[in-house]
């Protein structure tokens, strides 16, 4: 197992955490932007029953 020092532990945990966030941040924009289209769709016409 290697060892790590505290400035290599430090940088290993960042780049895990940056991996992380990345990921959720991705899937939030994903959400995001399907919400968006929904809206957008939607907005078009008066009932979502004529939408179909």
């Amino acid at each position: 197992m290697t060892k790590f020092g505290q400035a290599e532990y430090i940088d290993f945990m960042a780049r895990i955490f940056a991996d992380k966030i990345s990921n959720v941040l991705e899937e939030n924009e994903k959400q995001n932007f399907n919400g968006r289209n929904t809206e957008d769709i939607y907005r078009k016409f008066p009932s979502s029953k004529d939408a179909i």
